[in-house]
C-alpha cells in the first residue's frame, strides 16, 4: 500500500527515509523535492508521475515539515490521508514536528514507523494511546506526561495541537465487518481492564436546523445537521447496538419495537418523531461496524471509554419546524414600522430556552419604540438590531411585537431604499424535540457476563443553526 515514507524539512532537506519496497531507491526523494518543494506553482496535496503517487501534508508547529508517502499501486487515498494525519499527531505528541528535535531523535521516528506500518507498508495501528504503550519512551506534551495510555484517546487527538480533519472518520482497524460474538479481546481505541462500580451510557442526539424563508413565506432551503454523541462509563469490553427509524418500512405509530422492554418508557420518545427519516451523508466513528449498518440498519460497536462523537448525518426532507416567524416591515417616511408574530409549533408540553430573535434595523437608527406581548426586547446599537429574548418559550404559543425606529435627522427615504434588509435570525434550544423526527428505537448493551447491568440515558437536543427569515 505505502511503498515509502519521507520527511523533509521546510527547505527540502531529507531527514527521515523509510522504504518498504525494494524496487524503490532513495533517489525517489529527489523527485518530490524538485516537483513539489522547489516548485511554487504546485498546490495539490497529491502528485502522480507515471505509476508513482506522492501524498503529502505539512506537520503541526512552526517548522511545517513535509510528511510524504510514496505508493506505486492503486492505493486507497483516504486511508493514506488518515495515516498521514495520525502519524503527524503521534510525531507532535513526541515533539518530533520540530526539525531540530527530529534530527536529534530520528531513531525514535523509525521506531514509531515500525509500529504503525507493517510489511508492505500497510497501516496497522495509528491510535496514539496504543502506539505509546508499545514504545519505551513516553511523550511529554505541554509539560504534562502523557504516559498513561488510557488518557491518550481520540479526545487528545482532537486538541488544537493534534488536529485531524473530521472527514477522516475511518481507521484501518475499525469494525468494518460484523464481528458477531467472536470479537477481539482488545481494540486500539479502548484500553483493557476498565472497571466501574456503576455502568452508565449517555446518548445525545444533537441537531441543528438551518432554514431560509423568503419574503413570500416559501422555504428556500431547509436541512438538519445532526450528531449522535455518547459518554460511556462501562466496565470490560461490551458491545453496544441501537437502531434508528431511518428505514422506509419503519412506521412510528404501529411499530412492534414500541412494545419491547427497551421502550417501556414511552416518554423517552420525542413528540415530534415522524414515521421514518431519510438520513444522508452518514459518517461514523471508527468503532462502528459498517457491514451491520448497511445490511440491517443497526449501529453496532465497541465504544471507547468516555466521550465520543459516534455519528454525523444530514436530513433534508419532512422536517419539523419549531417556530414560524411572520414579519411585516413597512417604511413610514424616514422611519420603519415592524409588526412581527412569533409562533411556536412544537407540543405545548415542551419549552424552548434561550430564545432570541434578532431584527435588523436601517442604518442611522438611534433608538426604537417597542411594544411586545411577552419577553424582553431592546435596541442594541452595536448589532444595529432589536433583540427579542425569552428565557423560556412554551409550545403552541404566539407572541407579537410592534416597533417603530427612531432615525437620525439626516436619514432619508433614499437611505431606506438602499438598505439591504439583512435577514432576521432566530436562536433557540429545545430538549426532547427532534427537528428531523429521528428516534432511537432500541438500545442494548451486551457483555460476556450475563449479570452485566447498565443504566441507559437518551436525550434529544435541537438547536438553531442558521434560522433566517427575509422580509
Amino acid at each position: 500500500m505505502i511503498n515509502a515514507v519521507l520527511i523533509y524539512s521546510t527547505r527540502g532537506e531529507l531527514i527521515v527515509s523509510k522504504l518498504f519496497n525494494n524496487s524503490l531507491k532513495r533517489s525517489i526523494s529527489d523527485i518530490f523535492r524538485i516537483q513539489v518543494i522547489n516548485n511554487l506553482d504546485v498546490r495539490s496535496p497529491i502528485l502522480t508521475l507515471g505509476s508513482t503517487t506522492f501524498h503529502h501534508i505539512r506537520s503541526n508547529g512552526s517548522d511545517s515539515l513535509w510528511l510524504v508517502t510514496v505508493s506505486r499501486t492503486n492505493a486507497n487515498s483516504g486511508a493514506i490521508w488518515e495515516f498521514l494525519y495520525k502519524f503527524n499527531a503521534i510525531l507532535d505528541a513526541y515533539g518530533l514536528t520540530r526539525e531540530e528535535k527530529l534530527k536529534e531523535d530520528f531513531m525514535l521516528c523509525y521506531e514509531i514507523l515500525d509500529i504503525v506500518l507493517g510489511a508492505g507498508g500497510i497501516p496497522l495501528d495509528t491510535e496514539l494511546g496504543s502506539v505509546v504503550s508499545k514504545i519505551s519512551v513516553k511523550p511529554v506534551k505541554d509539560g504534562n506526561n502523557l504516559s498513561d495510555p488510557k488518557s491518550l484517546t481520540a479526545a487528545n487527538l482532537s486538541s488544537p495541537g493534534l488536529s485531524i480533519p473530521k472527514f477522516l472518520t475511518r481507521n484501518n482497524r475499525s469494525m468494518s465487518q460484523d464481528l458477531g460474538t467472536n470479537y477481539p479481546s482488545s481494540f486500539s481505541w479502548r484500553p483493557n481492564g476498565i472497571k466501574y462500580k456503576k455502568n452508565e451510557v449517555f446518548l445525545y442526539v444533537n441537531e441543528k436546523i438551518n432554514i431560509l424563508v423568503s419574503r413570500d413565506g416559501s422555504i428556500l432551503k431547509a436541512y438538519v445537521d445532526g450528531t449522535i454523541d455518547m459518554t460511556t462509563h462501562l466496565s470490560g469490553t461490551p458491545i453496544c447496538q441501537f437502531g434508528l427509524n431511518d428505514s422506509p418500512n419503519v412506521e412510528f405509530s404501529d411499530s412492534p419495537w414500541l412494545e419491547t422492554p427497551e421502550f417501556t418508557n414511552k416518554k423517552a420518545i420525542p413528540k415530534a418523531a415522524a414515521g421514518s427519516v431519510m438520513l444522508e451523508d452518514c459518517k461514523f466513528h471508527q468503532c462502528v461496524s459498517l457491514d451491520k449498518f448497511n445490511k440491517e440498519g443497526i449501529i453496532k460497536f465497541v465504544p471507547p471509554d468516555g466521550h465520543m462523537e459516534l455519528m454525523k448525518y444530514c436530513v433534508r426532507d419532512n422536517l419539523n419546524l419549531p417556530f414560524k416567524i411572520s414579519p411585516i416591515v413597512t417604511p413610514c417616511g424616514s422611519a420603519v414600522e415592524y409588526r412581527i408574530t412569533l409562533k411556536s409549533l412544537f407540543p405545548n408540553k415542551l419549552s424552548a430556552k434561550d430564545v432570541a430573535l434578532h431584527i435588523p434595523v436601517p442604518p442611522g437608527t438611534v433608538d426604537c419604540k417597542i411594544n411586545i406581548s411577552n419577553g424582553k426586547c431592546k435596541f442594541e446599537s452595536e448589532e444595529n438590531a432589536m433583540v427579542w429574548r425569552f428565557n423560556k418559550y412554551h409550545g403552541l404559543t404566539e407572541n407579537t411585537l410592534s416597533a417603530i425606529t427612531v432615525p437620525t435627522s439626516d436619514t432619508t427615504r433614499l437611505t431606506l431604499q438602499q438598505w439591504s434588509r439583512p435577514s432576521m435570525s432566530l436562536d433557540f434550544e429545545i430538549v426532547m424535540f427532534s427537528n428531523s423526527g429521528l428516534v432511537v428505537r432500541f438500545f442494548r448493551v451486551v457483555d460476556k457476563d450475563e449479570k452485566y447491568r447498565v443504566v441507559k440515558w437518551i436525550k434529544y437536543i435541537s438547536k438553531s443553526g442558521s434560522y433566517e427569515v427575509r422580509y
